[in-house]
């Protein structure tokens, strides 16, 4: 039986030392037969960037004899051996502007030597890479430029807005030089997980053909469900065994946790390949993508962009306004789409419109998590035990204890961050809340759509209505008012209105009112 390929991106050891490959060999050659030479993709960390890169490299590199049994060797492809110049912004120091020159330099020179070729004495990074290309294409072959993560030194500074602005220009310089170098090309394919303007970044290389939102690359990377039933059936039935339930328990199950990525108007989803290996190995359902490392980034965009958070899951929005951004006006809703916590939910071709929502379980409970984490700037672990003592309360109907917890993680945000807006608080909760129903419900997953503040425990139905800076009984009115409760009388169970007020002045649930309701 072959090996799961955990963490594993390089294509000649997947081949060599019997890994689990997913041919993908058929996009790729339908992307390059069509006279089109110049790509860029995005796609969040972890989806299969970089092993795309290693395979267009060996494919490139004239290697058949690692294609064999894959689609594309009984295909009429080539099979010329063209030069390759390989940088990956990821294993490329960047601490400081002067350090990522110095890095990309002795990179660039390391390539040259391969191909025994002096750029040494060239005075700059732009110097260097013309000199090379202009070297391999009249001693060898046009050459093929691939470029895996170019965003990741400017990502790895967005808190620090001045020192990526200068990581962005010795970027887009670059890709100035190599945009000169046209004549010389075979192939470009550059990766990343977000698409700065071209204005900004890629204006020295405005040919590029972004196929992130086109249907061509809807399942280039990430694993289509045919794809799992084709090559990992032997673990599936190893799951089945050792957990003793059916292979459509076990995909019903996989789907509600690693599927739900759709990165086109095509309705194709694919299941996040990172997340699904590791489940396949482990036999356990649990997150394994985000746990992977959320970045830092995106923790600085969450706490500074508080307010877009009531709109996550978003409505519908242009399709063209989840593409680009500039550095300097990074709106938070795009970014989550393509940084992979947010992807289509649907698509509205005739107007353009998409509608995003989270794509899988595994998302939706850890991002939920990391945004209370974020906005109050607990732990971890204070907050996984504030929510064990939360739910408890709720079971017990002990809503002094339920209202003490809320008042300690609200006691938990930052001076820094202790904002007198309505929506400040109103996310929290609303995250909060949200959170306890995915714990409580970790075991039947449903598309709720967006939760209100609605929680159903054992036998109770809590309806929860909160009031910032105003008379608890104002809140508890308002159920009453307009008959929050009505549609759960049915249901046969005790429902409890519960009103809160918010002080933003304490920082803390000032006082709480409740009323029974018994079906």
């Amino acid at each position: 039986m072959k090996f799961l390929p955990l963490d594993l991106s390089t294509f000649s050891t997947m081949i060599t030392e019997n890994y689990i490959y997913v041919d993908k060999t058929k996009h790729i050659y339908d992307l390059f037969s069509r006279g089109q030479r110049l790509y860029f993709l995005a796609r969040p960390r972890r989806f299969g960037k970089s092993l795309l890169i290693s395979t267009l490299k060996e494919l490139f590199s004239g290697n058949r004899n690692l294609f064999k049994g894959l689609w594309i060797d009984s295909s009429d492809y080539q099979w010329q051996q063209y030069p390759i110049i390989h940088l990956d912004f990821a294993n490329i120091g960047h601490a400081t502007p002067e350090d990522l020159k110095e890095n990309l330099s002795w990179r660039l020179q390391k390539i040259a030597q391969e191909y025994n070729i002096d750029i040494s004495k060239d005075p700059s990074v732009q110097a260097q890479i013309a000199s090379l290309i202009i070297a391999l294409g009249k001693t060898y072959n046009k050459v093929v430029i691939l470029i895996d993560e170019y965003d990741k030194p400017i990502l790895d500074h967005i808190s620090n807005l001045e020192k990526a602005e200068q990581m962005k220009k010795i970027i887009a310089g670059l890709y100035e030089t190599i945009k000169s170098m046209d004549a010389h090309m075979r192939a470009i394919f550059v990766t990343g997980v977000t698409k700065f303007a071209k204005t900004s970044i890629f204006s020295g290389m405005n040919n590029l053909n972004d196929i992130s939102f086109e249907p061509e690359a809807a399942q280039l990377l990430g694993y289509t469900q045919q794809e799992i039933i084709h090559y990992f059936s032997n673990y599936i039935d190893g799951i089945t065994e050792k957990k003793s339930i059916s292979r459509d328990m076990v995909f019903e199950n996989m789907k509600e946790w690693y599927n739900g990525y759709r990165f086109s108007e095509l309705a194709i989803k694919v299941y996040n390949p990172f997340s699904i290996t590791y489940y396949l190995a482990r036999k356990k359902l649990a997150n394994y993508w985000f746990k992977s490392g959320t970045p830092t980034f995106l923790i600085h965009l969450i706490k500074h962009q508080f307010i877009d958070l009531e709109k996550i899951p978003t409505a519908a929005l242009k399709s063209s306004s989840l593409e680009t951004f500039e550095l300097n006006n990074i709106p938070l809703i795009p970014l989550l789409f393509q940084a992979g916590y947010l992807t289509i939910d649907t698509y509205d071709t005739e107007n353009d419109k998409v509608t995003l929502n989270y794509p899988n379980y595994e998302i939706e409970e850890s991002f939920t998590k990391h945004i209370i984490i974020s906005l109050t700037d607990a732990n971890q672990t204070t907050v996984e035990t504030a929510l064990d003592t939360l739910i408890t309360s709720l079971k017990k109907h002990d809503l002094d204890t339920f209202c003490k917890v809320l008042q300690s993680l609200f006691g938990c945000i930052p001076y820094t961050l202790r904002i007198d807006q309505e929506n400040y608080y109103h996310s929290l909760f609303q995250f909060l809340i949200s959170l306890l129903i995915l714990e409580i419900h970790s075991e039947v997953l449903t598309n709720r759509g967006r939760i209100d503040s609605v929680l159903e425990i054992d036998d109770y139905i809590y309806i929860f209505e909160l009031k910032i800076n105003k008379p608890v009984q104002e809140a508890l009115q308002q159920i009453f008012d307009r008959k929050y409760y009505e549609k759960y009388l049915l249901y046969n169970k005790k429902i409890i209105l519960v009103g809160l007020s918010f002080s933003t002045v304490d920082r803390c649930v000032v006082t709480y009112q409740s009323h029974n309701i018994i079906a």
